[in-house]
């Protein structure tokens, strides 16, 4: 499991962002609250919450782990995100 990524922005929007490392440009899906967070900066380093399933390969990523600590606990609660 994937728990950060670390690279250069190569496009940054209020809803994903594409991370490049390595060659790499990973599409992450983000909140307002890390945008606002990752305005202007060239490179960082974003927490990730991996969704693998059998019809879909998810990336979602946070500019702190308290942000991603309370998305993993609401994800868990029966009938959100899923």
């Amino acid at each position: 499991m994937i728990d950060y990524i670390k690279g250069k922005l190569a496009e940054l929007t209020p809803a994903y962002i594409i991370l490049e490392n390595d060659g790499i440009g990973y599409f992450i899906s983000i909140s307002l609250s890390t945008f606002t967070k990752l305005e202007g900066k060239t490179e960082c380093r974003i927490l990730i919450h991996e969704v693998i399933r059998e019809d879909t390969h998810q990336l979602f990523g946070f500019a702190d782990k308290e942000e991603r600590d309370i998305f993993r606990h609401l994800i868990s609660v029966s009938g959100v995100g899923s």
